[in-house]
């Protein structure tokens, strides 16, 4: 059962390994800055990162919304629909944290001063993003998916 589990997730893990090297990157060739780092700036990092869970929470909507179809429901009971949903909800873990980070940032000035901190929420800013567009494109394939079902009864 465990291999069938990191055989369906496998592009997750690979996201999660690729996202590693890239903030390893962007850290090592200084891409990330923190300096003149003040609440206005957690303000709005605080904004979009709420945009994007926002659309994450849609896009479970529109996952829980055709869970009834007869195709998705037969490939979700098989453990097939596993990555789709793993994709939003590791998405909507790395927007959390970076949420979380922001509004202690707008709160209190101390969290400017802990630089691991602030390059965490960075980090999880970047790692959402890209676990976006993942469950964007997993959506996009799922009602594909839907369309030529309906499409394949006719």
């Amino acid at each position: 059962m465990r291999k069938n589990h990191f055989r369906r997730n496998k592009w997750n893990i690979t996201l999660v390994v690729l996202f590693l090297v890239l903030c390893y990157l962007l850290y090592y060739y200084g891409y990330i800055n923190i300096a003149n780092i003040d609440r206005g700036y957690h303000i709005n990092l605080l904004t979009i990162n709420s945009i994007f869970i926002g659309f994450l929470f849609t896009g479970l909507g529109i996952m829980a919304g055709i869970a009834d179809k007869d195709r998705i429901a037969k490939l979700d009971r098989a453990g097939y629909m596993d990555n789709y949903y793993n994709s939003i909800y590791i998405g909507i873990i790395f927007l959390m944290v970076s949420i979380s980070i922001s509004t202690l940032g707008f709160l209190s000035d101390k969290v400017n001063h802990i630089s691991l901190i602030i390059y965490i929420q960075q980090f999880s800013l970047v790692g959402g993003i890209i676990f976006f567009v993942k469950a964007i494109w997993n959506i996009f394939k799922i009602i594909g998916k839907i369309r030529q079902s309906l499409y394949s009864q006719k």
